[in-house]
């Protein structure tokens, strides 16, 4: 959880540049959905991408909503704009060296 939130606060902008941002959400969602199914991670530690792992799981219900009830464009499954800036991870140096 440490290195993803380090590669979030610290490199997001290399991602968007390389167009590797949505690969990198998806794993981040399937890394704390796995975690949190098996319990793997304290919550204190997944607490640091708490935020961006629910704005990921509501896009995800909402896209997996549209496909089978909506006409869904490309611009539709894709977060938008603002969401896709840098996402809001703890920039408090104690909490992410514990």
């Amino acid at each position: 959880m440490h290195v993803l939130s380090h590669i979030y606060r610290s490199h997001w902008q290399h991602l968007v540049e390389l167009q590797l941002h949505p690969h990198f959400n998806t794993l981040v969602y399937h890394v704390m959905l796995f975690s949190k199914q098996f319990e793997l991670v304290d919550a204190k530690d997944s607490d640091l991408l708490e935020d961006l792992f629910e704005r990921l799981r509501r896009h995800s219900n909402t896209v997996s909503t549209c496909e089978s009830n909506c006409d869904v464009t490309a611009g539709d499954t894709q977060l938008e704009d603002e969401q896709l800036q840098q996402p809001s991870v703890v920039e408090n140096s104690t909490a992410m060296s514990s």
